[in-house]
């Protein structure tokens, strides 16, 4: 049985053949004009889905090399010169070191290396407030500010410092100084070298000095139970701060030194103590001082230091109630790569601690010292000599004196000279950590530069994948249209010859 064709069926057949072929002849100018494959993704969903996903891998890699590279790579580059400045520093202060360990420094000698430290001193922690674009590198996640204050100010703060039993050192403190009376109108009590001596104490040093004073300080502790000691403050250095406690302890507020009793000492030296801590308050900093916040649990009461609701509070609790190491050992982290994350920064506490400049003022202290002793000495020396003016009891006195004030240098000498060698010892730990931190941050930069080399090769092999994807090629896409158009045309042509014919031209 077959099915009757009428004209109006061939008419209407032909003209959906020449639709057709129209759309495909369309199809490919399309094609050649945009240089796609597709116009929409109905024309094809697997082009058309792998077109988005390579475009965006074609995104993220540009966004890795083009911007999270190279700010990860300035960050690391300006940690490392910083880190190499610190690093130049303290082998200088190393030589003055050596300099000042030596037995042959004459009053001249130790003037420079005085010189010297002072210079180094305030370039220690210069180089940690480098910054990157108006970001500092070394103060963790607090990039607006500065590492250290940039200027004297005046702004209370209530630190909260802890311990270990390690934090507990050997001091000498030289006691029964004198001063000269150039007019020798003072030479009426005795002064012998018995009145100069050598005491050794154990203490705790803050990270602080010039702490306020008044105020009332407690140290705390535990050791099976929660312990609390009242701290003795006094506000100046001299013998009787030094002065060995009988019990407790002694908070010197202009040095920041905590004096032990022998008692106190061996209970925080205990294998069982533990959480020694101290909460105290400072107001004046000088420039160049460390800003508490990036090192301990503190809090700023300059607005008013009466209402608590005031306070800008820098511990932070976890939900328990524990404080956060908020201010320590925070990481920068920038994503480089595809599942590729590295950290970028290097904290403060790694390489620019408290102990670094403590130590150089002692030294500095200790070396002023010795010029003061020696410049008294030699004050003292030509005092005795001038028999003129000085009666022979005054004179007998000033030969005591001067003997006494021998036995000061040669104690604060020996002092010096060993402060000197241990702080060899010091500052080579300070400079192999600091280098430490230069070598993780080089090769932190090398993974990256690395990575950079990987990231270009992909992108090209993305932007390669998405051409091949949805780009045509023009040779064949031509030859597809003349195609199209001769098929168009020879439709045409048969569509002519088909409606030319009637039912008359069969009869």
């Amino acid at each position: 049985m077959s099915m009757r064709i009428t004209n109006s069926i061939m008419n209407n057949n032909t003209k959906n053949n020449i639709n057709i072929n129209k759309l495909n002849e369309d199809k490919q100018n399309t094609m050649i004009a945009t240089g796609q494959k597709i116009t929409r993704p109905s024309d094809d969903p697997v082009v058309a889905i792998r077109a988005l996903r390579l475009n965006s891998n074609i995104s993220q890699s540009n966004q890795y090399y083009d911007k999270n590279i190279p700010d990860a790579d300035a960050w690391l580059k300006i940690t490392e010169t910083a880190l190499t400045q610190t690093d130049t520093v303290l082998a200088k202060i190393k030589e003055s070191l050596t300099q000042g360990a030596s037995d042959d420094n004459t009053a001249e000698d130790r003037m420079n290396i005085l010189a010297d430290l002072r210079g180094m001193r305030d370039q220690i922690y210069a180089s940690g407030n480098a910054d990157y674009a108006d970001r500092t590198v070394f103060t963790g996640y607090r990039t607006g500010e500065s590492l250290t204050f940039t200027a004297p100010e005046k702004r209370l703060y209530s630190i909260k410092e802890e311990f270990t039993a390690d934090s507990i050192s050997q001091i000498k403190y030289i006691s029964g100084d004198f001063d000269v009376d150039k007019t020798g109108s003072d030479l009426t009590t005795p002064i012998t070298q018995q009145d100069i001596n050598e005491n050794t104490l154990y203490r705790m040093r803050l990270a602080y000095d010039n702490l306020t004073y008044p105020q009332t300080v407690e140290l705390k502790y535990n050791d099976g139970a929660e312990q609390t000691v009242t701290l003795n403050v006094v506000e100046f250095a001299d013998d009787a701060a030094y002065a060995k406690p009988a019990t407790g302890a002694t908070l010197i507020a202009e040095t920041g030194e905590i004096i032990l009793s022998d008692d106190l000492r061996d209970a925080l030296q205990n294998p069982d103590t533990k959480d020694i801590s101290l909460e105290y308050d400072k107001e004046k900093w000088q420039k160049n001082d460390l800003r508490p916040e990036h090192y301990f649990q503190c809090s700023d009461k300059s607005a008013d230091p009466a209402d608590p609701t005031k306070y800008i509070d820098y511990n932070k609790f976890d939900p328990e109630g524990n404080p956060l190491d908020h201010f320590q050992n925070q990481k920068i982290s920038y994503e480089i790569s595809f599942n590729q994350t590295i950290v970028i920064n290097t904290n403060a506490n790694q390489v620019y601690t408290h102990d670094i400049c403590r130590d150089v003022d002692e030294l500095i202290a200790a070396t002023q010292a010795v010029v003061d002793a020696e410049t008294k000495l030699d004050e003292l020396k030509k005092m005795a000599e001038n028999t003129d003016r000085y009666s022979e009891a005054e004179i007998t006195e000033l030969k005591n004196r001067v003997v006494a004030m021998t036995k000061e240098r040669d104690l604060r000498a020996d002092k010096m000279q060993s402060m000197f060698s241990k702080g060899l010892t010091t500052f080579d730990f300070y400079a192999e950590r600091n280098n430490l931190a230069l070598t993780e941050a080089g090769s932190t930069r090398k993974r990256v530069e690395l990575t950079k080399e990987r990231m270009q090769e992909q992108r090209s092999s993305f932007k390669e994948l998405a051409d091949s994807n949805i780009n045509i090629n023009l040779t064949d896409a031509a030859i597809d249209l003349s195609n199209a158009q001769l098929a168009l045309e020879a439709a045409q042509m048969a569509a002519g010859k088909v409606a030319k014919q009637t039912l008359l031209n069969y009869i």
